[in-house]
């Protein structure tokens, strides 16, 4: 393992894609609005593979943030197939941002980089076949080394709070609002759902070979999971979420059981979450979003089957999403009329329970979470202050080292009270 002395707090790997490009403005952008989250000798550094793209991008930036309370940052020149230039980037920071994907044909490179350079890491992926696969082949390592490897820190986490009684089973449920100028999602994380799709034999082996502890037979009443197209009384027309968040909450509950989340040091005031059941739906605003989402579903789950209709897929993005995603990024105004909401419906139980006696919940609570834009500005911001978190408690003992998730990972952190300071607020009701 390298010494790593000399270091950038953060290193921005990526930093001239969509996403990498908004993970460096936000960085100048809270140096500005929060300049008391910076450490008086931040540095950090910018990396990819083309000095000049990596310096127009620091450079739009310092003329748009003139107020910026920080150092603009260094410029480091990194490909994921040049070991050298890796090991270059990982020795000389502490906290790695990688905004580079396909992660399942990009990541693992930089993973066993900074694992060997005592490097610790975030990303933004949402691929759960890739997430598994690292957990399992490099747990021990990165332990080891005592480097906290942390996936899906943009926008695949989850909640818990406790309130007195314990929960058994979270409904989640996505709403996403746009205004006039409609939506646009990036051709990466197209990219990445049409692979996803066509590895679902690969995750299903990489769980089977994995050595985390299964998760329990469910405590109380069995929570009912909605496979197809349906109403919830509540919320309206909904239908699964098939991207990430079932996946990372389901390892978040193997990983606590294992005993993997276990931190040096420990806070009175908070306690280990229970497992829990758990579905995720996508709500749908009417029935024509519904009859739409099915046919282009369909079609779209058809073809990511096979090597030919997977190379159909990525050659037509737009065609085959009804416009939802193109090669084209998505423009700032849509960018900036878009919101996200996140319904958490939360049901258990005040007392005790008999193992093997179903009885209905007699506790609810709902906390719903609303930010900017899911995948381009609110993304972000939560994996900068996921860095940050790693930057101001891992060394105090309240991250543990490992490949984690952000629940795993931030659990004795005060991450979500920093979430609100950048426009990711939390609502509990009973």
């Amino acid at each position: 393992m390298s010494n790593n002395t000399n270091k950038f707090d953060i290193t921005v790997f990526g930093g001239t894609g969509l996403t990498g490009k908004q993970i460096v403005r936000h960085i100048f952008e809270l140096s500005v609005d929060r300049p008391e989250f910076y450490s008086s000798n931040f540095r950090w550094a910018i990396a990819g593979r083309s000095a000049e793209r990596l310096e127009e991008v620091v450079n739009e930036f310092v003329h748009r943030y003139p107020r910026a309370t920080i150092e603009k940052p260094a410029i480091l020149i990194s490909n994921v197939s040049q070991k050298e230039q890796l090991d270059a980037m990982t020795s000389q920071t502490k906290v790695l941002i990688n905004a580079v994907g396909p992660f399942r044909f990009m990541g693992e490179h930089v993973i066993r980089s900074c694992i060997e350079n005592g490097c610790n890491y975030v990303d933004v992926t949402g691929e759960p076949e890739f997430i598994e696969r690292m957990q399992h082949s490099y747990q021990d390592k990165a332990v080891a080394n005592k480097v906290a490897i942390v996936h899906a820190c943009g926008f695949d986490s989850n909640l818990y709070t406790q309130h007195g009684w314990i929960p058994t089973q979270i409904e989640m449920f996505l709403k996403l609002h746009t205004g006039v100028a409609g939506m646009r999602g990036g051709y990466a994380t197209f990219e990445s759902a049409v692979h996803g799709f066509g590895s679902a034999d690969l995750l299903r082996e990489i769980r089977k070979a994995s050595t985390l502890k299964r998760l329990p037979y469910p405590q109380g009443q069995k929570l009912k999971f909605h496979k197809g197209a349906s109403c919830d009384e509540e919320f309206g027309y909904r239908v699964p979420f098939m991207f990430a968040d079932p996946s990372v909450v389901r390892l978040s509950q193997q990983i606590f059981l294992t005993g993997l989340a276990n931190t040096e040091k420990q806070k009175s005031d908070v306690i280990l979450p229970p497992p829990i059941q758990f579905a995720a739906y996508l709500l749908l605003p009417s029935l024509w979003a519904l009859l739409l989402y099915m046919f282009y579903g369909f079609i779209f789950s058809l073809l990511a089957a096979y090597p030919w209709g997977r190379n159909l897929l990525l050659e037509h993005p737009e065609l085959f999403s009804h416009g939802l995603f193109s090669k084209e990024h998505p423009t700032e105004t849509q960018l900036d009329q878009s919101s996200f909401e996140i319904i958490l419906r939360s049901k258990g139980y005040d007392h005790a329970l008999t193992p093997g006696y179903s009885v209905p919940p007699n506790r609810n609570i709902k906390v719903v979470v609303r930010g900017p834009e899911s995948g381009y500005v609110a993304t972000p911001r939560i994996v900068v202050q996921c860095a940050m978190a790693i930057l101001n408690n891992k060394d105090q003992g309240y991250v543990p080292n490992g490949v984690l998730t952000p629940a795993t990972a931030f659990w004795e952190t005060d991450l979500i009270e920093k979430l609100r300071y950048v426009g990711i607020t939390f609502d509990v009701s009973n």
